[in-house]
C-alpha cells in the first residue's frame, strides 16, 4: 500500500514537472517605462464590449491608430504581455495610438464555419465592434480614420483577415502572426474584392496553424477548419494587388544558439511593397519579439525577427 502511494506521488510529481516545463511562460524583460492605459466600454448589439486604449502624451491630432487583436483564449491584457508591450514603446517613439479590443468569451467571430465557440454560434458582429473602436478612438484622440492598421495573432490574425475582406475601406493594412487565410469552403466571410496590404509571419513548425495548409487543430486534436498555406495566403493578397514577387532574402541570424532562420519574401506593385511573408524556419505558434516569452508547448521563437517593429515599418510608421 505504501509503495503504491509512493509510486502515485512520484508519477504526480513527474507529470507536474513535465507540464510546468512545457506550459510555463518565462518572465519577459522588465518594463523600462510605465505605460498609461485606460479600459473603455462600448454598448453594441445588446452587449457591453471593452478595449484597452493607449495614447502617448501630447499625441498630435490625425495620428495613426494600431489595433492589436489577441489570440483565441487570450484577452487584451494577455496580448499586451505577449508582445512585451512593444506597441506601447513603439507608439511613443513613432507617435501613434494603440487599441487592444477584447473578444467575447476570448474568441473572435473570425469567419470559420467549423468554429463552435459562443462568438460564432451567437453571430457576434466583431467587424462592427472594431468599427466602433475606431470611431471611439477618433472621438477621444482625433486619430486619422484613414490610417488605421491591424496587428493580429492566431485567432486575432484570422479576425484581421476577415476585416481585410469585409471592411477594406476602414483598414489601411494588416499584419498577421501565426495564421493563414481560411479555405474558401470553410469561411463565412463575404470578401469585397478590394486589396489591403498584408504582412504575414508564420512558423514552419507551428503546432496549431499549419504552415503548409490543412486543418487548424489544438496540437493535433480537434478541427477548427481548413486554412490555405502561408504561401497561398500571401499569393491571395498579391493577386488582389496585381503584385509580383520581387525579392527573397534571408534575415541575419538571431542570437546563438537560436536554430531558427527567417526568410522574407516581398511582393510589389510599382515601387510599393504590398505583401510581405516572413517564413520562420523551425518557428512555432508564437509572436517573435525580444521582450516577450511563450510556453515551450507553442514551439520555438526566433530572435532574428521583431514582429511588432517589422509591422510598424510595413505600416509606414
Amino acid at each position: 500500500m505504501l509503495m503504491t502511494a509512493l509510486a502515485l506521488t512520484l508519477v504526480a510529481v513527474f507529470a507536474g514537472s513535465v507540464a510546468f516545463y512545457w506550459l510555463h511562460v518565462p518572465a519577459g524583460a522588465p518594463l523600462d517605462v510605465v505605460y498609461e492605459a485606460v479600459t473603455r466600454t462600448l454598448a453594441l448589439g445588446g452587449r457591453e464590449r471593452t478595449y484597452i486604449a493607449h495614447a502617448p502624451q501630447y499625441l498630435q491630432p490625425h495620428s495613426p491608430l494600431v489595433i492589436v487583436l489577441h489570440g483565441s483564449g487570450q484577452d487584451a491584457q494577455a496580448m499586451q504581455k505577449a508582445t512585451g508591450y512593444a506597441f506601447e514603446r513603439l507608439a511613443g517613439q513613432r507617435r501613434f495610438a494603440v487599441a487592444y479590443p477584447n473578444a467575447c468569451g476570448k474568441h473572435w467571430n473570425d469567419g470559420h464555419k467549423a468554429a463552435r465557440h459562443p462568438a460564432h454560434m451567437q453571430g457576434v458582429d466583431d467587424a462592427a465592434f472594431i468599427a466602433a473602436v475606431i470611431d471611439s478612438m477618433a472621438a477621444m484622440h482625433a486619430i486619422d480614420p484613414k490610417r488605421v492598421f491591424v496587428f493580429g495573432y492566431s485567432g486575432g490574425g484570422h479576425m484581421a483577415f476577415r476585416l481585410a475582406q469585409e471592411a477594406p475601406a476602414r483598414i489601411a493594412a494588416i499584419a498577421v502572426v501565426a495564421a493563414n487565410i481560411p479555405a474558401p469552403e470553410g469561411s463565412v466571410a463575404a470578401p469585397q474584392g478590394q486589396a489591403v496590404p498584408a504582412m504575414l509571419v508564420n512558423g514552419t513548425d507551428d503546432p496549431v496553424n499549419p504552415y503548409d495548409g490543412g486543418p487548424i487543430t489544438r496540437f493535433g486534436f480537434g478541427n477548427r477548419g481548413e486554412v490555405l498555406s502561408a504561401r497561398a495566403s500571401a499569393n491571395h493578397f498579391a493577386r488582389l494587388h496585381g503584385a509580383h514577387l520581387a525579392r527573397t532574402q534571408e534575415l541575419a541570424p538571431g542570437d546563438f544558439p537560436d536554430p531558427t532562420r527567417v526568410v522574407k519574401q516581398t511582393w510589389t506593385a510599382g515601387r510599393d511593397a504590398k505583401v510581405v511573408l516572413y517564413s520562420v524556419q523551425g518557428g512555432g505558434h508564437v509572436i517573435p519579439h525580444p521582450h516577450a516569452r511563450a510556453a515551450r508547448l507553442l514551439g520555438r521563437k526566433t530572435t532574428a525577427l521583431d514582429a511588432p517593429k517589422a509591422a510598424c515599418e510595413f505600416f509606414g510608421l
